[in-house]
């Protein structure tokens, strides 16, 4: 788990899932686009070969429904003030579900999910969304995903991402 706490200052975290030039490239345009530059985190499996960043990365969950419940603990843990915003940079086609994901996730302790109009999703990630959102929804009620559920697909899932 990530050590370093967002400094007072910060009211809005911009959040790269795994990483990749896309994916930074998408976090370079939310960044320039908004008013103060909000302090980045690099969510990311340990495996993941992703170049240095200057920011730091929380090396937690394997899939985006455990990595967005690693943040939603990391941003529970961090000093006041609280993180007003969250936005989430990723590719395209990925960001509907993990903006729902993120704000099934962050709802609860009163933090934005942005962009606040993510583009509808493709079929094959429809059928995601659904599967993780009843997984998130599950992480709210008891503290799990459920991933234990398919011990298959979670040993599959670990074993690509290292953990």
């Amino acid at each position: 788990m990530l050590s370093v706490p967002l400094s007072a200052a910060d009211r809005d975290l911009l959040v790269i899932l795994d990483g990749g030039a896309a994916r930074f490239a998408v976090a370079d345009r939310i960044a320039a686009a908004l008013a103060q530059p909000p302090q980045r985190l690099l969510i990311r499996c340990p495996r993941d070969a992703t170049p240095a960043q200057p920011w730091p990365e929380l090396l937690q969950g394997f899939d985006t429904a455990t990595q967005i419940t690693a943040l939603a603990q990391w941003l529970q843990q961090q000093p006041p003030p609280p993180v007003a915003r969250v936005w989430i940079a990723t590719d395209p086609d990925h960001t509907a579900r993990a903006v729902l994901l993120a704000r099934i996730a962050l709802g609860s302790q009163g933090i934005r999910v942005g962009p606040a109009e993510p583009p509808a999703p493709s079929a094959g990630e429809r059928r995601k969304l659904w599967g993780d959102a009843l997984r998130l929804t599950l992480w709210r009620a008891t503290g799990s995903t459920g991933a234990w559920l398919v011990p298959r697909v979670l040993a599959r899932k670990r074993a690509e991402c290292g953990v």
